[in-house]
């Protein structure tokens, strides 16, 4: 009886042991299983960002950038303080000077009376040590224009720095595009390789099988094999370009090409919109402008300096001798008072320099005319090669169909020993070639879209993208003249 109880406790435990050991077999596996798919998550679950995205934080990056937006800064300080040239301002001051003679006055006797006189007398005036402190207040009240037109000089300048911060924005956003493109083909045809590599590894494993049955010569192992090693050296090649591209584009941006998305497309408009778009929007004839405007307030300055100047001022002085110079004391006195200035020859400089800003004024004018033609011809340039670049793509996909079927077709015959092995290598080139040529063509015209919105001042009009969110606008300021 013991002895069967004592089995029957066994198997109990034996049981009991097997199901523990299942249950933290199925836990175990349970953890495992969902470590891996939480960290699967996790990696599809990576957030991508826009290029826009990328651009603004490379924008933002760009040490030219901060600079000019310092220069920003810097004319905005300026016009500050040209405000404050139409307020008051307070000096302090003090002297003292030594004269080595005095002005006298010599009273000589008087006889007011028979018999009475009057001794002379000599009275002194000023002293040979004089001593001043000074605390003077100077309000200009007229001065031509001048102060006004500073004001409005440095405000021009603040929006010609404003606009030197959007070129250079335009510039940025083009070098990550670019980057961005460039890296995308490469990638591209590093994949196209790939597919090449792989399916002449798999005609050489069966050229090999072949082989070993006699039934194809050796020459046709070794060509394949050269095909594959030649075909690896420019994927190796291709792999270091992508490497230098991606480091490129992370030193303009902060991102990784990977963790940018994938479905930014260069958008543009029509060649008279595109046009339109330049002249009326790009930075460069902008900062054009505000030199035109800049020059023509000089203008103005200089013909103020031909206008009467006037400032009020009041004094407080305390000094020794004080205003009574025939008493030799300190004594404390206020005056104030107005003063006129008006220049009234110069040898007729005014006109030779308002000569010289209008010549200078006819140059930029000169310039722009040049650069709204010179863009003209290259944007007529650039659509007319976009044209071509599109027919030639056209050309090209049939050309990579015709190659795919020709490729299936010549390994087929190479199977039935109607033709030689090379003719089946030769298929799989050119249909590798056909389509990097392809993705050639491809990225010539995204980069000729890139450059059409580059040369026009654009860089961020895409499709899904923010519109002209970024682009400068035109601004104003006016301030009253005396």
């Amino acid at each position: 009886m013991n002895v069967k109880m004592r089995r029957s406790i066994k198997r109990a435990a034996g049981a009991i042991l097997m199901v523990l050991i299942s249950f933290f077999l199925t836990r175990a596996g349970l953890s495992a299983k969902n470590t891996t798919e939480t960290t699967r998550t996790r990696e599809n679950g990576k957030k991508k960002i826009s290029l826009e995205k990328a651009i603004e934080e490379g924008i933002q990056r760009d040490n030219q950038h901060k600079n000019r937006l310092l220069d920003s800064e810097i004319s905005g300080l300026n016009q500050k303080k040209a405000r404050m040239k139409k307020l008051f301002y307070v000096d302090l001051a003090g002297s003292y000077f030594f004269k080595s003679r005095q002005m006298g006055i010599a009273f000589p006797d008087s006889n007011p009376a028979p018999g009475v006189v009057i001794p002379g007398m000599n009275i002194t005036a000023g002293a040979k040590h004089n001593y001043d402190l000074k605390l003077s207040v100077v309000q200009p009240i007229f001065t031509g224009g001048i102060l006004s037109n500073h004001v409005k000089l440095e405000t021009q300048k603040q929006l010609r720095e404003k606009y030197n911060t959007d070129s250079r924005k335009i510039e940025v956003a083009g070098m990550i595009k670019s980057s961005y493109f460039t890296y995308r083909l490469l990638e591209s045809k590093k994949k196209s390789l790939s597919l090449l590599i792989r399916n002449l590894k798999l005609h050489y494993k069966r050229i090999n099988d072949l082989y070993k049955e006699e039934l194809v010569k050796k020459s046709d192992l070794l060509e394949t094999q050269i095909k594959i090693s030649e075909t690896e050296m420019k994927h190796e090649e291709l792999d270091q370009l992508l490497k230098e591209e991606e480091i490129n584009f992370t030193r303009l941006c902060g991102f990784a090409v990977d963790d940018v998305e994938r479905k930014y497309d260069e958008s543009i408009s029509t060649l008279p919109e595109s046009l339109s778009f330049f002249k009326a929007r790009h930075p460069v004839l902008k900062i054009i402008d505000q030199n035109i405007r800049m020059l023509d307030l000089q203008k103005k300055i200089a013909a103020g300096n031909y206008l009467p100047r006037v400032q009020g001022f009041a004094e407080l002085h305390y000094g020794r001798p004080g205003i009574d110079f025939f008493q030799n004391e300190w004594s404390l006195y206020f005056q104030g008072g107005i003063n006129v200035n008006f220049r009234i020859f110069d040898g007729n400089q005014l006109k030779i320099e308002k000569k010289t800003v209008d010549m200078t004024i006819r140059k930029l004018d000169n310039h722009k005319e040049d650069l709204i033609l010179e863009v003209k011809k290259k944007l007529t340039q650039l659509y007319a090669k976009k044209k071509s670049i599109e027919k030639q793509l056209d050309l090209v996909k049939s050309m990579v169909k015709s190659a795919s079927e020709d490729a299936v077709l010549k390994e087929e015959l190479v199977k039935e020993k109607q033709v030689p092995n090379i003719d089946y290598l030769s298929a799989l080139l050119d249909k590798e070639r056909y389509q990097s040529m392809q993705n050639e063509l491809l990225l010539q015209v995204r980069l000729i879209k890139l450059g059409i919105n580059t040369l026009i001042g654009r860089y961020f009009l895409a499709s899904g993208g923010q519109g002209d969110s970024f682009l400068p606008k035109v601004a104003s300021a006016g301030y009253r003249c005396r």
